[in-house]
């Protein structure tokens, strides 16, 4: 499958497909790359609110977190 990065949206779009069967292939792609953005905007924008809370809430909730993948 084909993309194209797309100026109003920018992200990829399928393009050039033909065939039988193809709707759900372009819409599962389409739904999937727009889910990602989605997540990678909502873990952006939490980033960001949490850098803004004030020093003694971020070591109430020990943020950043400092705990290796390993240890959970």
């Amino acid at each position: 499958m084909k993309s194209e990065k797309r100026h109003a949206f920018g992200g990829e779009i399928a393009v050039h497909i033909r065939g039988i069967g193809f709707y759900y292939a372009i819409q599962r792609f389409v739904n999937e790359r727009i889910q990602a953005r989605r997540q990678r905007i909502s873990a952006h924008h939490t980033a960001w609110e949490m850098a803004q809370l004030p020093d003694y809430l971020k070591q109430d909730i020990q943020w950043p977190p400092t705990a290796d993948h390993e240890e959970r």
